[in-house]
């Protein structure tokens, strides 16, 4: 997909230089989009980094904002079947990677109960807005700050983490698959998401690659009437109101 970075005023200023220095994504004016071959493009709106693709004009920009998130992470957390999913319990605050970072949203959960997680984006403009995110929630207040010194980020494809020397309990995994257009359109995020990546067809590499990495437990997130990742047998389910966790022990 062709992105951009667009700048509003004659010249780019200080942090959109900086986004183009480490994308090597191309510095456009915003008056110019339309005269140029482009999906889409970033631009910063009031500190915020956002993307807007062209084939959703009557949609608003998609950014990335914890603050949505503090709710559900104060009630009820340890109920939820994400936290049973990946171990997480009483005394039990196990090293998580999750492979397939996205928007951050199961990752910002994790890192809620204490956990320490590393969230790995492959896509390196979904790693920006993700990490443009992350950097306002840790300036917001001193529970901001904590929650995100927990949470480490980096712009890296899981299925290429094969020499990765580091080892985590659980390896969490929630890949793209296809889904409904009814139910697609009803989330902006996630129609931004599908619009943006294509969704995984190669469950049975996962899956290996993360079993050379976790030393106890893989869990995948799937809609909840989804096929499994792959042909292997699941140890354990948790299932939730629209998603279920599909648990490989090692």
């Amino acid at each position: 997909m062709n992105i951009c970075i667009a700048y509003k005023c004659q010249v780019p200023d200080a942090d959109e230089g900086q986004l183009h220095a480490r994308t090597g994504l191309p510095l456009v004016s915003l008056l110019e989009i339309s005269k140029i071959q482009s999906d889409g493009y970033l631009y910063f709106s009031d500190g915020i980094l956002k993307l807007q693709l062209l084939s959703l004009p009557g949609m608003t920009p998609l950014f990335v904002s914890f603050e949505g998130l503090e709710r559900r992470a104060k009630d009820s957390l340890f109920q939820q079947s994400l936290i049973k999913a990946v171990g997480i319990g009483k005394g039990k605050r196990p090293s998580i990677l999750d492979g397939t970072g996205g928007l951050g949203s199961d990752g910002f959960l994790m890192a809620s109960t204490g956990c320490k997680v590393s969230l790995f984006e492959r896509d390196k403009v979904i790693y920006e807005l993700l990490k443009d995110g992350l950097r306002r929630y840790a300036a917001k207040d001193s529970n901001g700050k904590e929650v995100s010194k927990r949470i480490q980020i980096e712009n890296r494809d899981f299925l290429e983490s094969k020499t990765l020397t580091n080892r985590y309990e659980v390896v969490y995994l929630d890949p793209m698959f296809p889904m409904s257009k009814k139910r697609s359109r009803s989330k902006r995020p996630m129609l931004y998401l599908q619009e943006f990546l294509q969704a995984e067809n190669n469950g049975d590499q996962m899956l290996s690659v993360a079993k050379r990495i976790a030393t106890k437990r893989i869990v995948v997130k799937r809609g909840i009437r989804s096929p499994t990742l792959t042909n292997h047998d699941v140890d354990m389910v948790y299932r939730g109101n629209s998603n279920r966790f599909d648990v490989y022990l090692i």
